[in-house]
């Protein structure tokens, strides 16, 4: 067992999930492979927490090499002081690994992702939840990054919370953007402050992180992309909407990013009545946009930038705090 890490290690890890019908993936935090003398038969990766392309070659399939190639990808977890993990497979070899102790979260035509028992989906949501006041009557979602705040966020917002008797924000707990969740999440509950009926909870990591939605953030369209796309609308829809008796979930509609827009059209295909598009306001006939936002940051125009987004958010960004976000 060994890690690979050469050219020659990796091609034949591409080779062997090639003949399983699968692909290897750029998000990988490492790749082990098991060799028999010089003859690759069975590999294992890890993206962070999330386990994934387990495969094993066909001539060895009776040997219990995939018991062997996750006891060795847990091991690497638990050294680093990980015990939560994930594990994506296809859905014809998803009854392998529910004989190693995972629980199914959800699946789809093209992917299955499951988790070890400890800390589940169900038992995670049902804790957050008690951090809520009873909710009655129409109750819609947001799940947003906000990095960072803008008006055309606060707009979202509060046309949600004018339809609806509660708004819940998810926000996006996953620490990919240039603000930190921590900072996301002081900027969004100041700025909803005078919206009684918003509340803000973080998203968990069953919504667009490493888990659910690992491509998000690199702003790929493909048909990876695709695939991952519907498994976190389907997690949001079987779990979310049940557990927090959310009826709609509302999102502002993309002119810009097409990856953004993509994820739109899935969450049309899924929700299908559940979900609700807003126009998006436009200052100086432009959408208002977080990525604008950070570019006038990026360039000290901070007068633009008062134009764009609320108070909480411009104080942010004028302080030491805010300014060396965009010095580094």
């Amino acid at each position: 067992m060994i890690d690979c890490k050469t050219q020659s290690e990796l091609s034949d890890v591409f080779d062997l999930l090639n003949k399983q019908g699968l692909r290897f993936e750029d998000k990988v935090t490492s790749t082990i492979g098991l060799f028999d003398n010089h003859k690759l038969i069975a590999t294992g990766s890890l993206y962070e927490n999330v386990i994934k392309m387990i495969a094993v070659d066909r001539d060895y399939q009776n040997e219990n090499l995939t018991g062997i190639i996750l006891t060795n990808l847990t091991n690497k977890l638990r050294e680093q002081g990980i015990y939560k993990y994930f594990l994506f497979t296809t859905p014809t070899n998803k009854h392998y690994f529910i004989n190693y102790a995972f629980s199914l979260i959800a699946e789809t035509k093209d992917i299955v992702l499951l988790e070890n028992n400890i800390n589940t989906i169900e038992e995670q949501l049902l804790k957050l939840k008690t951090s809520l006041p009873e909710l009655s009557g129409s109750i819609a979602s947001i799940v947003m990054n906000c990095n960072p705040v803008t008006f055309g966020h606060m707009y979202l917002i509060e046309s949600c919370a004018k339809e609806n008797n509660h708004v819940i924000i998810f926000l996006v707990e996953e620490n990919k953007s240039v603000f930190s969740f921590d900072i996301r999440l002081e900027l969004i509950k100041k700025a909803t402050k005078h919206l009684e009926n918003v509340v803000v909870l973080p998203s968990t990591a069953y919504i667009i992180s490493s888990a659910t939605f690992p491509t998000y953030f690199l702003k790929e369209l493909n048909d990876v992309s695709l695939v991952y796309m519907d498994l976190d609308i389907t997690i949001f829809k079987e779990y979310f909407m049940r557990i927090f008796n959310i009826n709609f979930r509302y999102v502002g509609e993309e002119p810009l990013d097409p990856t953004t827009r993509a994820y739109n059209m899935a969450m049309k295909a899924i929700l299908k009545d559940k979900l609700k598009i807003i126009k998006r306001i436009e200052n100086n006939q432009e959408p208002i946009s977080a990525s604008f936002v950070r570019k006038l940051a990026k360039n000290h125009q901070y007068k633009e930038i008062k134009q764009l987004v609320p108070k909480a958010t411009y104080q942010f960004l004028i302080s030491a705090k805010g300014k060396a976000l965009f010095d580094e």
